[in-house]
């Protein structure tokens, strides 16, 4: 005989809370109001709470270095062409980078070639042969978009601009260099708790490849496409294996110069802690000068507001309007008695009538 479906048939758990509480248990074996509006904390204490953060599990680092020479680079605001894969955009030239007397880099951006290949060449993020906590990491093709700020003699900034290179390219690429820019780089990472995915061909087929979250500056999420190139938001932590880089010139002449990249691979997981909850931080204000006195005039002058009731916590020293009074006249009685000769109230008169006798 089957049996009928309905709201019966389900089934119901419940948790204990995670430890006593003073105010959620005044009193042994007893369940306070609170308690029973479900108040209490299921989880970390009203002095103790849980945070979760991001760790890094395991962090490795590479440098390597490329050569770009003037006339590799290809100005896609002036032509668009795709011939070269090495391009200046947003206003860069190669006459800015030919009469800078410095040059400033950040790493935007790096599309470490995993998705939408658009060759046999590309990078992976395979199993290590033998221990499953190990990912073993192949990089190929890796194109590095650069913040560039062209600095003169005098130290000032005349020009900024983008620039995308890349490294790690095959044999016959530009720049290619077997000991400070190879064909591909490997290396192990450990990772327990697995990588991120992201789809292989974005506008097509659903399957999902490994990945690596490159934490970078780029905040629009709608992204800016040059060269049907995208660059989307990627300045989150997320979990899985994340890259950080730095740059910087390291040689240069009239038509070439040499940019040093660091690369940091690390495995992130987020992890939840306790931590001992001591009140809350205030920021600093910035005050304005003050001209007259009222009311209006010293609050905008005066303190942040701050939160009285802790987190998980019963509202305890609330500041009310009549605390609030009650300080302005016990600070103002203060000052009467400390400085005014014709004060009229009691400690004043007191106080003048011992100084008399």
């Amino acid at each position: 005989m089957s049996k009928c479906c309905g709201n019966n048939d389900a089934k119901f758990f419940e948790k204990p809370n995670a430890g006593i509480c003073d105010v959620c248990h005044p009193a042994e074996n007893k369940m306070s109001p609170i308690e029973a509006v479900a108040m209490c904390p299921p989880i970390g204490e009203p002095k103790v709470l849980t945070m979760m953060a991001p760790v890094v599990f395991d962090e490795s680092g590479i440098n390597l270095c490329r050569t770009i020479c003037l006339d590799e680079l290809e100005d896609v605001c002036q032509n668009d062409s795709r011939e070269t894969i090495d391009i200046l955009f947003d206003g860069l030239s190669k006459c800015d980078l030919r009469h800078a007397c410095k040059l400033q880099l950040q790493v935007v951006d790096i599309d470490f070639n995993f998705v939408d290949p658009c060759d046999c060449r590309f990078s992976e993020i395979v199993p290590a042969k033998g221990n499953p906590n190990l990912s073993r990491i192949t990089l190929k093709d890796i194109d590095v978009t650069f913040s560039v700020s062209v600095i003169n003699e005098c130290c000032k900034v005349v020009k900024q601009g983008m620039m995308t290179v890349r490294y790690l390219g095959d044999e016959h690429s530009c720049g290619f260099d077997p000991c400070t820019n190879p064909s591909c780089i490997t290396f192990d990472l450990y990772t327990p708790y697995g990588v991120a995915f992201a789809r292989e061909n974005p506008s097509g087929c659903n399957k999902l490849v490994p990945t690596i979250n490159y934490m970078g500056f780029i905040n629009d999420e709608e992204g800016r496409e040059v060269r049907c190139n995208n660059f989307p938001t990627n300045n989150t932590i997320q979990q899985g294996i994340s890259a950080q880089a730095l740059a910087k010139v390291v040689g240069d002449n009239e038509e070439c110069f040499a940019i040093g990249l660091t690369l940091y691979i690390k495995s992130i997981y987020f992890v939840q802690y306790r931590f001992k909850h001591e009140g809350l931080t205030v920021p600093p204000k910035l005050s304005p000068v003050q001209d007259e006195n009222n009311d209006c005039l010293d609050f905008v002058c005066g303190d942040l507001l701050e939160p009285s009731i802790r987190p998980l916590s019963v509202g305890q020293d609330a500041k009310t309007t009549e605390d609030r009074d009650r300080d302005r006249d016990r600070d103002r009685d203060r000052d009467c008695c400390g400085s005014c000769t014709k004060c009229s109230c009691a400690k004043c008169a007191c106080s003048r009538g011992a100084a008399s006798n």
